[in-house]
């Protein structure tokens, strides 16, 4: 009985609205009072629910009889009519969709704080870029803390588990070199020379967004948009174009 009121349930009643219309089913033409005593509901309740069931169009009520009966509309009527109304909705479903659309192309910026901050941020969406690239331009590392120092590290053995892979410039000082060999990178980096490039700020992007982390502050800025992704990874070729033959460290 219970697997009958689910699938009337997920054909659009309600749980009591699914039980009167079994028990009419099971008695045939009948009162209120076997309805009631037959689906456990309380009389009062089941004259409301055959009143919702007529205007849905699933009772009847039989006329001119000396006792009030109700039958019930065959189960296939009910599933004609439901299976009329999926297909009448779903005709809206190109619109709905149309406004997905627009929702997620547009852009999305976030402003993260403190270290809870820098953590969400470093691991935004991160399972979701699984086997992808992340490049960029790499902070020279310098006076950070020991905690978000570790927070980095952890960064980069979650970066490795998920293949994905890195490519940057970053500033070559001795505390880079260090880093980048202690963490063990899988790819190289490319150091440039610090008249060159000398920033405390990183700016790395991947293929869904554009994230701009200052350490040293505890601030960080993801710009969710895959146009704005595009036109920074553009701007990396250039540069990376100027510096084809730069130093670079790779794991031994």
């Amino acid at each position: 009985m219970e697997h009958l009121i689910t699938s009337l349930v997920q054909a659009g009643l309600n749980q009591k609205e699914a039980k009167v219309y079994i028990a009419l089913l099971q008695l045939g033409k009948n009162s209120a009072y076997a309805i009631s005593l037959k689906s456990g509901l309380k009389k009062p309740t089941t004259y409301v629910i055959l009143d919702d069931l007529m205007k849905k169009g699933l009772v009847l009520k039989i006329p001119r009889a000396k006792k009030q009966q109700f039958i019930a509309k065959p189960p296939e009527e009910f599933f004609a009519a439901a299976e009329e109304r999926l297909r009448t909705a779903k005709q809206a479903l190109p619109e709905l969709q149309s406004i997905t659309r627009d929702r997620e192309s547009a852009t999305k910026v976030l402003l993260f704080e403190g270290m809870n901050g820098m953590r969400e941020a470093l691991f935004y969406r991160m399972d979701e870029l699984k086997n992808s690239k992340d490049i960029g331009f790499w902070a020279r590392g310098e006076g950070l803390s020991g905690d978000y120092l570790d927070l980095a590290t952890e960064w980069n053995t979650k970066r490795e588990k998920n293949n994905i892979s890195l490519n940057g410039i970053t500033p070559d000082t001795p505390f880079i070199r260090k880093w980048i060999t202690d963490n063990s990178l899988k790819h190289g980096m490319h150091l440039v020379p610090l008249e060159d490039y000398s920033s405390q700020v990183s700016l790395d992007i991947t293929d869904k967004f554009v994230r701009i982390a200052d350490a040293h502050s505890m601030q960080a800025i993801i710009i969710e948009n895959e146009k704005v992704a595009g036109m920074f990874k553009q701007i990396f070729n250039i540069v990376m174009e100027k510096y084809k033959n730069p130093s670079t460290i790779s794991p031994q």
